[in-house]
């Protein structure tokens, strides 16, 4: 039971970080992803939670049109994040590091693609990409961040559980 609280927590943190003002893509949801095979180390969990998290807070602040090309990503860190999945502080954080790249990379091809603000050549591409560096930045700061805090729970917790007192 206490184990199933413990995944519903975490969960609802997730969904509350995208709900409550934050600055832009400053949120742990990339950190929660690399993090989740260290709650439960089961590949359907590592893909549902995120998407479930994603639909609960996108219902709360609205649905909007390039869920395709945020989700997609997602399942993709999803499956990195269980398929690398070591309990090492140096793989967290290579995770982390990467993480941010293919999201970046993946979500601003889809604002690319269905904007008509940029022009359909390669130009256009590298300018839909330059204007989203500001959004990466916070990405990459806070899933460098928020990796770096549960990975240091964790350890905090095991420790103390595994101590003699």
């Amino acid at each position: 039971m206490n184990y199933l609280k413990g995944i519903i927590f975490f969960t609802l943190l997730l969904v509350l970080s995208r709900v409550v003002p934050h600055p832009p893509n400053f949120t742990p949801i990339l950190a929660g992803i690399i993090f989740l095979p260290f709650i439960k180390k089961d590949f359907i969990f590592s893909m549902i939670v995120p998407i479930v998290v994603m639909l609960i807070s996108d219902l709360i602040i609205g649905m909007h049109s390039l869920m395709f090309w945020t989700y997609l990503p997602i399942l993709i860190l999803s499956f990195l994040a269980f398929y690398f999945y070591q309990d090492s502080f140096r793989r967290v954080i290579n995770l982390a590091i990467f993480s941010p790249i293919i999201f970046f990379i993946l979500s601003n091809f889809g604002v690319w693609v269905n904007s008509a603000k940029y022009s359909r050549d390669f130009s256009g591409l590298v300018e839909c990409y330059i204007y989203a560096i500001p959004f990466y930045a916070s990405s990459a700061i806070s899933c460098i961040l928020f990796s770096i805090v549960f990975y240091l729970i964790r350890q905090l917790i095991f420790k103390k559980i595994f101590l003699p007192q």
